[in-house]
Order: structure tokens, then sequence, then C-alpha cells
């Protein structure tokens, strides 16, 4: 399957992107060399602008888009991409939070050594969210895994040496607690009452804001973690992608020969929730859509090159590759598409059609090729 023929739009970012962001009928995509550009869901670019280094995570609140990219933490207004503020940190700025009820920014940064091949110091920065100041940073040993809040608090799920979470109150207060496996934090989600964290030894702790328990323990480590309705989703250091329940119970498994990227809920189709799961081969990669429920395949997409970025929302799902290329799927066209490439299949997929204009015999999937590109034409490619 060639995911042009179910995008409904496909743009081309310049360099290789590194974090997509879906908000407010836009789509933001943030590459490794620090440029940023804002596309209408329908098609149109609105702006595009250079920061000064790799965009890792974005967030959106009311017209502005906050990010960290490289040493920096900035305030970019959604209208056209001007630079409201930004903030300097120490080490590189990593994962990013808006506090909606205090309007605070909540940023992690770290400070890798090169010479000892380790992170060497961590900070947790909060930074008013229309001024840029900052209120307050608490500094720390361990990498921060995964950022969340809890009651204004910054809740970070840390690495070695300690692991299990910090608590940075507002007035800089750090309270630390275990988590169910004394194992360093690798990843993280938020689900509805509680949060999950994974660890370096393949086990999984649940926090419910004061306690925490072991879910269950795989083999491996635990590389990505994600919160869908059935229960959650984890990818594995050994190339495996499980759903499993909120008991921690598998309910199916997938093995691919690569490195697992990301693994995520997504778009309902038929009825069904989605679950979209992006890998790296040797030799390119793929994106994998499966019924959330089941792991049934919806649909498969290999790519040449390396997939660098994925983001989902109840509508629309991106994901990019390393050669700069971006993929929008729309839910509707996506159902579509998928059906009329069923009905192909059933037919033997060398069903005919006449060529408008030519009198030329073309298969279906050549037919809807052409259309696909006539309609990425029309919006504006």
């Amino acid at each position: 399957m060639q995911i042009e023929d179910y995008a409904w739009m496909v743009r081309d970012l310049g360099e290789r992107p590194s974090s997509l962001h879906l908000a407010d009928e836009y789509l933001y995509a943030g590459g490794w060399d620090g440029r940023l550009t804002c596309w209408h869901l329908e098609g149109e670019r609105k702006w595009t602008v250079q920061l000064p280094d790799r965009i890792q995570e974005m967030v959106y609140r009311d017209g502005a888009v906050f990010l960290t990219s490289g040493l920096f933490v900035m305030r970019v207004s959604s209208g056209d991409g001007s630079v409201d503020w930004q903030v300097e940190t120490e080490g590189s700025a990593d994962s990013i939070v808006y506090d909606s009820e205090k309007e605070h920014i909540l940023v992690t940064s770290s400070v890798y050594d090169v010479e000892h091949g380790d992170f060497m110091e961590s900070a947790c920065w909060r930074i008013e969210s229309t001024s840029g100041e900052i209120l307050d940073v608490q500094r720390f040993t361990e990498r921060p895994w995964h950022l969340s809040l809890q009651d204004g608090k910054a809740r970070l799920g840390i690495g070695r040496p300690r692991g299990g979470i910090l608590l940075v109150a507002e007035n800089g207060d750090i309270e630390w607690n275990e988590l169910g496996d004394e194992s360093p934090v690798t990843c993280g989600a938020d689900g509805h009452s509680s949060q999950l964290y994974g660890h370096a030894n393949g086990s999984i702790s649940r926090w419910n804001g004061t306690t925490a328990n072991l879910i269950t323990t795989r083999e491996h480590q635990i590389e990505t973690i994600a919160c869908i309705p059935s229960g959650l989703l984890i990818g594995l250091e050994n190339g495996i992608v499980e759903a499993l329940t909120e008991a921690g119970e598998e309910s199916w498994s997938r093995q691919f020969a690569g490195t697992i990227i990301n693994a995520l809920g997504g778009m309902t189709i038929t009825g069904t929730p989605t679950a979209w799961l992006q890998y790296r081969i040797a030799s390119g990669g793929g994106l994998a859509v499966c019924n959330a429920l089941d792991g049934g395949e919806i649909a498969e997409f290999k790519f040449n090159c390396s997939p660098t970025a994925i983001a989902t929302s109840e509508q629309f799902s991106v994901v990019a590759t390393e050669n700069g290329d971006i993929f929008l799927i729309e839910a509707g066209l996506f159902q579509r598409r998928l059906s009329v490439a069923v009905d192909g299949e059933k037919s033997g997929g060398e069903t005919e059609v006449e060529s408008e204009g030519t009198g030329d015999l073309v298969t279906v999937a050549e037919k809807r090729r052409e259309m696909m590109a006539k309609l990425r034409r029309l919006r504006g490619e």
C-alpha cells in the first residue's frame, strides 16, 4: 500500500521533521534544523519561520504555540509565526506542558556530558506564559523522561540513579516518590485518573496521585507507552508492540523487524478505535494501522526512509519521514479509500476503467492515484 493513495494532503517540510502537532484546524511541523511551518488542515500553508535548533515538543494554547528548540523555550504566535519570547535553558530543552490554571509553562532541560556518555544535570523550569518571565528553576541529577501535571505540581518520571518520580511545587519544594519498581523510568503516559510509567527492566508502574503499584513486567525495556480506550499500548526494545488491559493483561501483540518509534491511539474507523504503530528498520520503516481492540491489521504503509514523527487526533493522523515528507490522513477519506481497496481486492485488484479523454484502460489503483494527485494539487501542494 502507498500512503499517498490514502493521504488527505502530502507536504514537504524541507528538512528532517522532528515534531508534529495538530491543533485548532492547523498542522504544525517542526524540523531538526529548527524550521517551523504551519499548514491549515485544508492544505494551505499559513507561514514558516526559522528557529534556533531542533524542535523537540510543542503545545498549543489560546493562539500561541509553546515549544522547545535546542537550548530554548519559545512562544510563537499562531497567527504569523512571530516569536513572542524565548528563554534559554541549560543543556537541551526537552519536554513542555501548559498549566492552564496558573497560565504557566513547565519545561524540563538536561545537560549531556559527551566525555562520560551520560546526563549530568537536569532542571525543571516554571515560566509565565505571557511574558516569558522565569518564575522558578529546580535542579537535580536525574534526567526526566516524562513530564506531566498533578494539582499544579510538575510530575517528573526520572531515570538513574534514583528512578521514581519527582513532584515539583510552584514554590520550588521537591518531593520524591518511589514507583512500583525501582528501575529507571524510560517513558510515561497520562491516563484519565492515573499515570503510567515504563521502566528500563520491562516493568510498568501506575501512579494514582499518592501511591504507586506495579502493573506487569516484560522481558525487555519499555520504549513507548500510550493510553487507549481499552487500556494501554506499549512498545518494547525488541520490536514488539502489545496492547494491555487496565490490569496489565495482554490483549494482542505484534512483532516488527526493527525499532518501535511510537505507538498511539488514533481515529475511529467503521466504529472501531485504531492504533497507529510507527517503526524503523535498516532500509527504511513503516506505519501499521490496527484495530485497537484485537490488533487486526487495517493498513500498513512502507517507507524507503525512516519515519521520524507522528501525531493523532479524533479526525486526523499525521506522519513524517526523514526526507521531509509529511502525510496527513483524514478519517472520512481514509475510510472511503480503504473500502475502495477492499473492493479492488475482492475483484482481483485488476479491474479496469476507461481513463478520461484518452480511451486508455487503467487499473482502479492507478485511477485512484491520479485522482488523489489532482486533489492534492487543488489543496495547494
